[in-house]
């Protein structure tokens, strides 16, 4: 079986409930697959183990359980669902180096924007500087007390060098301020396992769950809690997931791969090529959703107008799709893909002759393809006009003699 029947396989189980199929399909692809396929395989394994690890939990078997969540923690550590899982997996590509300057630079011109002083913080740590990201935390603590974000960042480089009461404190102080604040919760629950405190520990965690139940790396540490607790009804608990917990996202999600997908567009391209499977609807979602949020800051980029057609053509919203690509083709009138699109859009709208018009349009721009030709050929017979449809199709077999699907095509019009 090759890595796409696979994919197919495993996704098909996992969206059947078929979990260890699942498990089995997906993990090969983890390890030997590329692209969109491996990052997608990973995210649904993660789901497949955690799925797993619940069932395993609600059996009481704690350590069955625990191996599950730690697996779905090593295949999707940020603990979120796709579009969060997307965004950490691109910030990881993008070079460091770069990023650190173009944030210092930021925070120079603007120092009380907290969220690029944190991003500064984490790239710097990332760089090997763990003494300059806290200085650049703890400038922009003394600035804004308030901020969670701060808070919790600068507790979290705090524990990294075993300052847990310090840390402690400045967890303490961002669920003051953001009781919703999942992360800090978890380290608060560490720094409270530190001093021996178990009740409070397990009292945190359970805190950090209920705000995150797909938090698999959370959720292992519950479990590994309830292992050994011996009154059943001391033991924390866990929450089922929904089956639709990995279409959850929040906006922050979005605005970091929204920002991904601005740098790198062809992004959008490797999942577009990715087999039709169950989980569609639930990736190309997110997908959805992030073009759209990019196109709010970014109107004027034609490539992202193109993706986003791409995304609903994939999720059937045909009309939403035209529209976006329309506006790619209205911005650069020369962009060939978009006009081919567009022309195979209105082509399954009855709109043939406006098909017919963008083909030529992309023919001017220098699309003088066969495959382009025998679209027209195929417009033109859907608008029964088989005299033009017979000389595109012999314009397509004059640049490509062996062309088949042209052949027969012209073959089936009759002399």
């Amino acid at each position: 079986m090759g890595d796409r029947d696979s994919y197919r396989e495993g996704m098909a189980a996992y969206h059947a409930g078929r979990y260890e199929d699942a498990v089995r399909e997906l993990t090969p692809l983890v390890s030997g697959g590329e692209g969109a396929a491996r990052l997608m395989s990973r995210f649904y394994l993660s789901q497949a183990h955690y799925r797993l690890a619940v069932r395993l939990f609600d059996q009481h078997l704690f350590r069955d359980a625990s191996d599950h969540f730690r697996m779905a923690a090593q295949a999707n550590p940020s603990g979120g669902g796709v579009a969060r899982f997307l965004a950490g997996c691109c910030a990881g590509n993008k070079r460091l180096g770069e990023m650190a300057r173009r944030y210092a630079e930021w925070v120079r011109r603007h120092p009380s924007d907290t969220a690029g002083r944190v991003r500064l913080a984490l790239t710097q740590w990332k760089l090997g500087q763990p003494g300059q990201a806290l200085a650049t935390l703890k400038e922009g603590l003394a600035a804004c007390p308030q901020s969670a974000d701060l808070n919790y960042q600068t507790g979290v480089l705090l524990a990294a060098d075993d300052r847990f009461d310090e840390a402690r404190q400045l967890f303490e102080n961002t669920v003051t301020i953001d009781p919703s604040h999942a992360a800090a919760h978890e380290r608060l629950a560490q720094c409270h396992g530190v001093a021996g405190n178990v009740r409070a520990a397990t009292d945190e965690l359970q805190k950090a769950h209920m705000l995150e139940p797909e938090n698999a790396r959370v959720a292992m540490q519950i479990s590994i809690l309830a292992g050994a607790i011996c009154d059943p009804n001391q033991r924390p608990k866990i929450v089922p997931q929904s089956r639709g917990s990995a279409r959850r996202y929040d906006q922050v999600d979005i605005e970091r791969l929204g920002e991904a997908v601005v740098a790198e567009p062809d992004f959008v391209d490797a999942f577009l090529r990715l087999p039709e499977t169950e989980v569609d609807q639930e990736v190309f979602t997110v997908l959805r959703a992030t073009l759209e949020r990019a196109l709010e800051k970014h109107p004027e980029f034609a490539d992202l107008h193109y993706h986003c057609g791409q995304v609903y053509h994939r999720l059937g919203g045909e009309r939403n799709a035209i529209r976006h690509v329309e506006k790619a083709v209205q911005i650069n009138p020369r962009y060939v893909d978009a006009l081919v699109l567009l022309a195979r859009l209105y082509g399954q709208a009855d709109r043939w002759a406006h098909g017919v018009e963008r083909l030529q349009q992309a023919i001017d721009a220098g699309a003088d393809y066969p495959d382009v030709h025998y679209l027209i050929g195929q417009l033109y017979q859907k608008g029964n006009q088989p005299e033009q449809a017979r000389e595109a199709y012999q314009r397509a077999l004059s640049l490509k003699s062996d062309f088949l699907a042209a052949r027969e095509a012209l073959n089936a019009l009759g002399a």
